[in-house]
């Protein structure tokens, strides 16, 4: 049984995360266990599990270990809870100063800052550099994580 999450995993988990699905990390397998919510509402009211294909009665099992062990699963922060918003600032930054720097600065400004930094990223040449920066700011958060709920990691 392991006792350390591979953190190169559990950060790969917290960047790549789907609206509509809850991610938990299993205390002894150590491994992510993905349920969408859906089937985890569907487990919670004991709803009927006819007609579900293969994969989602795998789902639906995994969501049942869930709710009936809630002390071997550690709910993963979701989207809302590892906010993109500031690690795209960071990066803005991080940058030397300079007309990239000042341009990206004012990309992430209002309505749109998403779409208008992704973009600007791109034609600024970036995109690699930003990627770095983005896994390295989820691998701290993957750290933090771990540190705040006594998870050991490798």
């Amino acid at each position: 049984m392991p006792s350390a999450v591979n953190l190169d995993m559990l950060t790969e988990e917290l960047e790549s995360q789907f609206e509509g699905f809850h991610y938990f990390l299993h205390l002894e397998t150590m491994e992510v266990v993905t349920v969408s919510t859906g089937i985890l509402s569907q487990a919670e009211d004991e709803e009927p599990i006819d007609g579900l294909e293969d994969w989602e009665l795998t789902e639906y099992a995994n969501a049942v270990g869930i709710l009936e062990h809630p002390s071997l699963y550690l709910d993963l922060p979701d989207r809302d809870e590892v906010n993109e918003y500031p690690m795209m600032e960071n990066f803005c930054i991080s940058l030397e100063e300079g007309p990239d720097k000042e341009r990206l600065i004012s990309a992430i400004q209002g309505r749109g800052a998403f779409r208008r930094f992704k973009d600007l990223v791109d034609q600024l040449g970036k995109r690699n550099e930003w990627f770095a920066f983005r896994k390295q700011c989820y691998r701290e958060e993957a750290k933090d994580w771990c540190e705040f709920h006594g998870v050991k990691y490798e």
